[in-house]
């Protein structure tokens, strides 16, 4: 299939009715898809890639007879959200959510429905016995970062779902490590080794990979304005924070754990303490937050970010605008009103998120301003939750503040994840060089222990699990 963005506009609008104007660079996308039997859209946060390709989705099924059923496989929380879009952009096909108990999602499989969208928690409990072959000839994984560990049971669950064409949707394809990337690339080409050298990665993503950012493609977006803003704990906080400091060599050593678990709880425990101390009522960045809720403009509508749920919770109790709570626990139906609620109610009014559960798939462009109250380990994490704001509709600059208390972990976790957000720019953007885990060796550094203090393990730990 050679064709061109221009003779895909003119069938999609002519044939298909496709009821928007898409911008250049998304028809380049959907060219991009609808030609590739294996392809990878990593375009940056916010420009469209499940636009584009709900679009050559619709196309392609249009064009090709032998393209009959298509999977799409996405986060759980945004199953709905392709519902709404694929409405909207491809209102010709019939498409499914798959949903009930095993025999259930059997049936969607079984029976002859053109598109299913799916969850990958499902496709990690039926890709292996319940998905019969040959059920789809098109497979389409969106923020298929969530397949970066290639030994998982959901990446090898996705690896085999029978497909004639592979498409992979991502704005961040490398998180921690170029493993990453070569998980992904296995989906879509399983004769791609998972050892590729730096030089070879790159000639991969050279073919395979399409991606475009903000600053190429609209230069008159509002730019982001990046304020980080230095706190001091509190007096309770810091007696707290003391005395845990104080003791962490003795909580690793006496830890039942092994070595990365323990580190990892203890940096865990004095992020929190950094966040609140519940006990004596005390928050910095409570109070900081309020200053930000009190001076807030008439229009403002503010998203405050957080990995950990019991904060949310806790801050949503003591500031006095109108809020809503959105977390991985939000049923479905429910985080939709969440979503219209900010949207559309009477400002000022904030949006309490937490950064797993907000921090993809959603558009929140009327918010006014982001508040990361606690930095997650991961600034690809933090990034897209940021983009969740700043999208094409936006008239005015994004403000958005970044908690940090000085002289906490906190400084040091922050250095680290600069180094990170380097290292995404050389593999993806510039895909030359290897990265490396989030380490027990970082840890160490963090919490300043040294390798002498303490016995460590060969390996290296995963990325912390989220609290939301």
């Amino acid at each position: 299939m050679t064709v061109n963005s221009l003779v895909l506009r003119r069938r999609a609008e002519v044939m298909l009715g496709v009821p928007r104007k898409l911008h250049d660079y998304q028809w380049e996308g959907v060219a991009f898809l609808y030609r590739s039997q294996s392809a990878l859209l990593a375009d940056e946060m916010g420009l469209g890639k499940t636009v584009q390709a709900s679009v050559a989705l619709v196309l392609l099924m249009n064009a090709c007879k032998d393209i009959r059923r298509a999977l799409i496989v996405a986060p759980s929380s945004l199953t709905m959200n392709w519902m709404l879009e694929l409405e909207i952009w491809a209102p010709s096909l019939t498409v499914r959510r798959v949903h009930g108990g095993p025999r259930d999602r059997e049936a969607f499989y079984l029976l002859p429905i053109p598109v299913l969208v799916s969850s990958y928690e499902q496709i990690r409990q039926d890709g292996l016995d319940r998905i019969p072959a040959n059920s789809f000839d098109l497979v389409i994984l969106d923020e298929a970062q969530r397949i970066k560990n290639r030994h998982s049971a959901t990446a090898l669950a996705c690896r085999l779902l029978p497909r004639k064409i592979a498409w992979a949707l991502s704005a961040t394809p490398l998180e921690n490590d170029t493993q990453d990337v070569t998980s992904i690339l296995g989906f879509l080409d399983a004769s791609i080794p998972s050892d590729l050298p730096p030089s070879q990665l790159s000639t991969q993503l050279e073919t395979m990979m399409l991606r475009r950012r903000k600053a190429e493609v609209r230069s008159e977006l509002p730019p982001v304005i990046l304020q980080d803003l230095k706190l001091e704990l509190t007096p309770p906080q810091k007696t707290q924070y003391d005395d845990v400091w104080e003791s962490r060599q003795r909580a690793v050593d006496t830890s039942s754990q092994d070595t990365g678990a323990a580190l990892l709880g203890l940096i865990t425990r004095l992020k929190i303490i950094c966040n609140q101390d519940i006990e004596a009522d005390a928050s910095s960045k409570l109070n900081a937050l309020q200053e930000i809720c009190y001076g807030a403009e008439e229009k403002a509508r503010i998203l405050v970010f957080s990995q950990f749920v019991e904060t949310l919770k806790w801050i949503s109790d003591r500031i006095s605008l109108p809020s809503d709570l959105l977390i991985g626990a939000t049923p479905a139906d429910e985080r939709q009103a969440v979503i219209n609620r900010f949207k559309i109610n009477p400002t000022p009014r904030i949006l309490f998120i937490s950064l797993r559960a907000g921090g993809v798939g959603l558009n929140l462009g009327e918010a006014t301003q982001v508040v990361i109250f606690d930095r997650w380990w991961n600034p690809s994490v933090e990034m897209q939750a940021i983009y969740r704001a700043h999208r094409f509709s936006r008239k005015n600059p994004l403000h958005v503040v970044r908690f940090i208390v000085a002289h906490t972990i906190e400084e040091r976790i922050a250095a680290i994840l600069d180094r990170k957000e380097n290292l995404f720019e050389d593999v993806i953007e510039s895909p030359e060089t290897h990265t490396r885990n989030f380490s027990v060796q970082e840890m160490m550094r963090i919490l300043e222990l040294s390798v002498q203090e303490i016995s460590l393990p060969q390996n290296k730990t995963k990325d912390p699990k989220h609290h939301g």
